[in-house]
């Protein structure tokens, strides 16, 4: 809130009267600015404090570390600021249920958590056939435990005249295993994780 914000609500706390001018050149007018700057002042102060040490917005990433039992070691020693940031948010959200309710193990949230560490993933786990529910020709399936979590990945793709003969037809470039690590941490124990990378 500014100066002249302050002034103004100060202004309208005085009483009315002759003995309380308005006037921006009498004395009280001229106190009233003073307390006004000083008000707007220690409100500026404050709102700095609090924005510096918003988890998303601070430069103060090691007392955050410290508090939080950080950096994990899913994700190396060194790590860019960008990445250490999307690690800390993670660990204060924790997961992310669909409902409040929901398992941890669930696809929607496990999907979020790796959007919440920058990647796009598509979560299912096996289950049996049903009819009413499934299409015909799906495998019959079954409940075996497996999550299979299928990470989007970069790719290129070999050109006529750009490739040249023995090259793969498509290079991936595979993340590092920090997102397997930091799934199998969190994802319940009676699922046994698959994590899959496709172009």
């Amino acid at each position: 809130m500014s100066t002249e914000g302050f002034l103004q609500a100060l202004s309208h706390l005085l009483p009315t009267g002759w003995a309380w001018p308005r006037s921006p050149d009498s004395v009280l007018m001229r106190v009233l600015r003073g307390l006004a700057a000083s008000f707007a002042e220690h409100h500026d102060a404050s709102e700095q404090t609090a924005r510096a040490w918003q988890p998303h917005l601070t430069a103060r990433l090691a007392e955050w570390e410290d508090a939080t039992a950080l950096p994990d070691a899913c994700f190396g020693v060194v790590q860019t600021d960008a990445r250490r940031r999307q690690v800390l948010l993670a660990t204060l959200g924790g997961a992310q249920p669909l409902y409040s309710d929901s398992s941890p193990g669930a696809p929607g949230g496990i999907a979020a958590a790796c959007a919440t560490l920058g990647y796009e993933a598509t979560v299912r786990y096996n289950t049996p056939f049903r009819a009413g529910r499934d299409r015909c020709g799906l495998a019959l399936g079954r409940l075996d435990g497996r999550l299979y979590v299928v990470v989007s990945t970069a790719s290129t793709r070999l050109r006529v005249g750009g490739g040249r003969v023995g090259a793969q037809l498509i290079t991936r470039s595979l993340p590092d295993a920090s997102l397997e690590c930091y799934l199998t941490r969190v994802i319940p124990a009676r699922f046994e994780l698959q994590v899959v990378y496709k172009p």
